[in-house]
């Protein structure tokens, strides 16, 4: 596994190589092998999961309360609530290199210190937990039940006989029959009616009491939240959720467009892009404007006469980039400007560079 090592000693190279080596290649005692860095986006995303109940009244919203918007049939649908965009630097292993140790170096015994230090580099890993929550539907609906039955009065005659007299005598037999769908969301819509009777009794003070304002407050807030669950069973409701997911994505030299993700209102998130392009985010990477007689001025030295490569401690410089996150092809958000290694130049330092300390170059093995 790779990791970056802190590493206290400076290195003073005899030598350094570009891997893979070729079959021609001399190999000394003891050698450190270090990767140039290059610049990764870390990406979490927060996806909303929005459940769609419909209210158990709903067919008959219209007839008795006058709504027309209303949850229909029960439905699953998915949004993007946020993105979190965070540059990470990660070893770029087309781009490593061996070192190998001076003889003070190997006397130190510096290669098996990182050794050990890359071992204990894994000790003590933070943990991560992952819980899963049930879906949080409100009590009120969880629990909900009328009364599924009433009272029904039958009148009939009776005949009674009463010293030998014959009386037609009228009776009424009480019976429990159950209350039709139409008659249960009918007590629903009174229950509303009768609340807010309630309310505007409260708040006109036709009961004639005095209430302190806190109670007042309270006992109003407790009737509109009773009309809130009342009209959900026939306006239906939502309950939302969080999925959160992190895509780590890298660039190349000269990759400007980074495909990242799509969010779907019927499927939710995926790596994939999708077929429709507003589904479709990525990440843009505007690099700034490199200096051209720099440039030049480079190209004419390395072509001087008597000019010789140098051969030592390989470095990568950074350059920076505007970086915005792009939903198909319209901005969606500018992100920030950061140093992008892979934009940059790779550099050739010479020989024993006694003063550099490879931790703040590269990436150790």
């Amino acid at each position: 596994m790779m990791t970056s090592l802190a590493i206290t000693g400076l290195f003073a190279q005899k030598k350094v190589n570009p891997l893979p080596v070729d079959s021609t290649f001399a190999y000394g005692k003891e050698y450190i092998i270090y990767a140039l860095p290059q610049t990764a986006f870390q990406v979490n995303v927060t996806v909303t999961r929005s459940h769609e109940f419909a209210g158990v009244y709903s067919q008959y919203a219209g007839k008795l309360l006058g709504l027309n918007n209303v949850i229909s049939s029960d439905n699953i649908s998915y949004s993007l609530k946020n993105v979190e965009i965070q540059p990470i630097v990660l070893p770029d292993t087309a781009c490593m290199y061996a070192v190998q140790l001076s003889a003070s170096q190997m006397k130190e015994a510096l290669a098996q210190k990182q050794k050990l230090a890359a071992a204990e580099s894994g000790m003590s890993q933070e943990a991560v937990t992952y819980s899963e929550h049930p879906l949080d539907i409100p009590e009120f609906f969880r629990f909900y039940s009328d009364l599924a039955y009433k009272e029904q009065a039958d009148n009939y005659t009776e005949t009674q006989i009463v010293d030998g007299v014959v009386r037609q005598v009228p009776a009424q037999k009480i019976q429990m029959v159950a209350k039709t769908n139409a008659q249960q969301a009918q007590d629903a819509a009174d229950m509303i009616g009768h609340i807010r009777d309630d309310r505007y009794e409260l708040m006109t003070g036709a009961n004639e009491v005095a209430y302190p304002q806190a109670t007042l407050e309270m006992m109003l807030n407790h009737l509109n939240e009773m009309e809130k669950n009342y009209i959900a069973l026939f306006t239906g409701f939502v309950v939302d959720e969080e999925l959160h997911y992190t895509v780590v994505v890298t660039p190349d030299s000269t990759t400007t467009l980074l495909p990242l993700f799509s969010v779907s209102s019927g499927t939710g998130f995926n790596t994939r892009l999708s077929a429709k392009p507003a589904e479709n985010y990525y990440l843009q990477l505007v690099p700034a404007e490199t200096v051209a007689s720099a440039d030049a001025f480079a190209v004419s030295w390395s072509c001087a006469k008597g000019h010789k490569p140098n051969t030592g401690y390989r470095i990568r410089i950074p350059q920076s980039a505007e970086v915005n996150l792009m939903r198909g092809s319209a901005l969606l958000q500018p992100v920030g400007t950061f140093n992008v290694y892979q934009f940059g130049n790779i550099e050739v330092l010479p020989l024993n560079q006694n003063h550099i300390d490879i931790q703040k170059i590269g990436i150790i093995y």
